[in-house]
């Protein structure tokens, strides 16, 4: 913060640089005493009251308006209100400049908090040789600092709020980032957010974006993917959905490897969100009239049928047990 100074003196008889004619930087110490010895002695008294001037009679008639009085003819009512007000000038000045440098009592996050090249050593200690991006084995030594398992749901949540664009890899830029909305720049530190990050993606609609997600997450894109393998999706929507209770979702996925599904395309990976939420766990809402994928359409039928012949098997077990032969019809 910069400083203003001023200077209201006056020397008649010294040139432009503060100097005497004489060339001293101050003026002849004899000369000054000379003069104040020269002076009456009310001169030098201390000017507490102003000097009153002898009123002199005047034969001239034309009058004038006094000239206005100079600072040392104020009286004394109106010097402590010129006081009084430089104060307050410079009482709030000073709050000001105290608010600024953060002496008002409220408590200022430093910009040390959070460090962006911390962050930049904290990737370079898991980058990769070969190129600017953390790749499968650095994902696995950073998930053992962070003390979690990398098949664990938090891993995909960090993964979203990083924004990866594909599994067991980080970009600087993603890490960076991600970090950076995490505001968290250290291994404690990215620790310490797990659990406003569980909380964040309890919200519905954060779920969702979450789950919509996941779906380009399991995509292999270099490879030209366009919809999951069944072999991906299906661990991804039990990781997905593992802090969530989907009854259906087990007898979903048994349905798509019992049926040797090879691909999920990405409208079925959206519509099964809205599935879960809207039909049933037994079904009986289903209306295949409506605009669901053929898959679903599969899945009910499927389902209804092996639910009838769970029934049926049932049936048959409690006869035998009453000793009855369904097969013959006749007791046994």
């Amino acid at each position: 913060m910069g400083k203003c100074f001023s200077s209201c003196t006056q020397n008649s008889g010294s040139d432009s640089h503060g100097k005497t004619k004489s060339g001293l930087p101050f003026p002849d110490k004899s000369a000054t005493l000379t003069a104040r010895t020269s002076l009456p002695d009310t001169e030098s008294a201390p000017p507490l009251v102003p000097k009153r001037e002898p009123i002199v009679a005047s034969t001239n008639t034309n009058t004038t308006t006094p000239p206005a009085p100079t600072t040392h003819h104020l009286t004394m009512e109106q010097q402590p209100l010129r006081i009084s007000n430089g104060s307050h000038r410079y009482s709030e000045r000073s709050k000001g400049m105290a608010t600024r440098n953060g002496l008002d009592g409220v408590t200022r996050q430093s910009k040390s908090d959070y460090s962006e090249s911390k962050v930049n050593r904290l990737f370079e200690r898991y980058r990769d040789s070969t190129e600017d991006a953390i790749l499968a084995d650095g994902m696995e030594r950073f998930c053992l600092d962070l003390q979690v398992n990398p098949a664990e749901f938090i891993v995909l949540v960090l993964a979203w709020k990083f924004q990866a664009s594909a599994m067991c890899r980080f970009t600087r830029t993603e890490f960076v980032n991600g970090c950076r909305a995490l505001r968290a720049d250290s291994l404690k530190g990215i620790m310490n957010k797990f659990s406003d990050l569980r909380k964040e993606v309890k919200n519905e609609a954060t779920f969702k974006d979450l789950y919509r997600f996941t779906f380009n997450f399991g995509l292999d894109v270099e490879g030209g993917q366009r919809s999951l393998p069944c072999d991906m999706a299906v661990p991804l929507w039990k990781l997905v959905f593992s802090q969530r209770q989907v009854t259906i979702l087990d007898r979903w996925c048994d349905f798509l490897l019992d049926q040797q599904v090879r691909g999920i395309s990405r409208d079925t990976w959206q519509m099964f969100l809205n599935f879960t939420e809207v039909i049933g766990d037994d079904l009986s809402n289903y209306d295949d009239n409506e605009a669901w994928p053929s898959l679903f359409d599969d899945f009910v039928e499927y389902e209804n049928e092996r639910q009838a012949r769970k029934q049926q098997e049932k049936q048959r077990t409690e006869n035998v047990d009453d000793g009855y032969d369904d097969s013959e019809g006749v007791m046994v």
